[in-house]
């Protein structure tokens, strides 16, 4: 099983993350205090969903192709793309952090934790 980012022509096949990730379900609001002490609320639009997404033993080549997809076609947070999970759910997402750090396991085995904000919790 594999899950999929695809933006314009570009896309990347990763095998799926490990499972058991969280996600937040996030809503946009700006929280402030007077100061006479009386508490504010302003929405900001839409509710999101942010994960942190573990990939483990990803091989010298899918660790290229993801770091390209984040650094050219994504232009890290710019761009959203299309993350496609293994069940087939296609939602709208985008990277909310500005740098992927992967950590060496092996040769040619990387690991990494990528931050996305996605449109659905998905399936």
């Amino acid at each position: 099983m594999s899950i999929t980012l695809t933006l314009g022509e570009t896309t990347v096949t990763l095998p799926d993350p490990l499972p058991g990730y969280p996600v937040r379900a996030i809503k946009r609001q700006t929280i402030g205090r007077t100061a006479g002490g009386t508490v504010y609320v302003y929405d900001k639009g839409v509710n999101t969903f942010e994960a942190d997404v573990p990939f483990e033993s990803l091989n010298d080549s899918e660790k290229a192709a993801l770091a390209t997809f984040f650094d050219e076609t994504a232009a890290g947070g710019k761009n959203t793309f299309v993350y496609t999970d293994s069940n087939g759910a296609a939602r709208t997402a985008r990277f909310i952090e500005s740098c992927l750090t992967f950590t060496k396991v092996a040769a040619n085995v990387w690991d990494i934790r990528v931050r996305l904000e996605l449109s659905s919790m998905g399936t």
